[in-house]
């Protein structure tokens, strides 16, 4: 095996790593620590008391976990020529996919474009002159690198992806409700309310705090028809603001219940022969943990197969 394969392999998180998944195990461990503490770095930074007293250590700290993500990436980029079939997009992807094609696969997917902006605001500010404090709300992105450990974090992606389609009609249907909202209360409330309701964009604020159900109350309406109308948007916005949970948790258990029908699938097949070596166990544990079954549901299921191909093949020999 190559150093780059070796690489990739140690890179990848531990359930995907094809080999050296020990190894792998231990990077994961580390790397996600280093994450941890640089979040922490990065919140006690904001502390005035602790960023005067703490303020050469902070920044020791950022400089060191900056310059281990800086490694991560480089590493990453280049051990990504050396990706698996399965690793890539689809099996057309892998037939024309170089090495540097593959390189540039890996450049442009949501995972690496997080890298590069969680360490990007760090060497923009040593080498340009502009102000670029706004750039280090980016820093908070290096949290989303938690995702590549989280099968959770991914399955969600996996729901939003599918249901994209979906999600962006309840979308517009929202945003053409709220935006009829602002219009309406503009009308009953700007002679009422000319300072609160100045405009109708102004009037989008309180649309969105109504129909989300949140009402802050700083934009109340006052007249009676302004009341009717603010309680029927209220109604409202409880099954329009509704629409986008629905279809994320729709998406999400779908996703789940196809990871729950995989497994059975393969229990089933290693159940055909009639034996359950160790070897047969260990393979349905590795499975659980790339699917990201909770043990106890796993071992009901394999309990469940199990009485199941028994009671089969004592109907097939009477």
């Amino acid at each position: 095996m190559s150093l780059q394969t070796t690489c990739y392999n140690i890179l990848a998180s531990y359930k995907d790593a094809q080999s050296h998944h020990k190894t792998s195990k231990y990077f994961d461990v580390i790397l996600v620590t280093v994450i941890v503490i640089n979040i922490a770095t990065m919140m006690l930074s904001t502390v005035p008391g602790t960023s005067s007293q703490w303020g050469t250590e902070l920044h020791i700290i950022e400089v060191i976990s900056v310059c281990l993500f800086t490694l991560e990436y480089l590493l990453r980029i280049w051990s990504s020529g050396a990706a698996p079939p399965s690793a890539l997009a689809s099996s057309k992807d892998v037939q024309l996919h170089t090495p540097w094609q593959k390189r540039w696969h890996y450049l442009k997917s949501p995972m690496a474009l997080i890298d590069l902006l969680a360490i990007l605001p760090f060497y923009l500010s040593m080498f340009v002159t502009l102000d670029l404090r706004i750039l280090r709300v980016f820093r908070v992105l290096r949290i989303l690198k938690l995702g590549r450990y989280s099968r959770s974090m991914q399955t969600l992606i996996t729901a939003i992806r599918n249901e994209s389609h979906a999600l962006i009609a309840a979308l517009s249907v929202l945003m053409l409700f709220t935006v009829i909202a602002a219009t309406c209360i503009y009308y009953i409330e700007h002679t009422a309310q000319p300072e609160a309701f100045s405009s109708i964009p102004a009037s989008l604020w309180w649309a969105v705090v109504t129909l989300t159900t949140v009402g802050y109350g700083d934009i109340v309406p006052i007249t009676p028809g302004g009341k009717i109308f603010g309680g029927l948007i209220t109604l409202l916005g409880i099954c329009f603001y509704a629409l986008p949970a629905g279809i994320l948790s729709s998406s999400f258990t779908a996703q789940m219940q196809l990871k729950r029908d995989r497994f059975k699938e393969t229990v089933r097949t290693v159940l055909e022969d009639g034996k359950f070596s160790d070897h047969d166990a260990n393979h349905l544990e590795r499975m659980r943990a790339l699917l990201d079954l909770d043990e106890e549901e796993a071992r009901l299921i394999i309990r469940l197969l199990q009485h199941h191909h028994k009671n089969d093949n004592r109907e097939k020999d009477n």
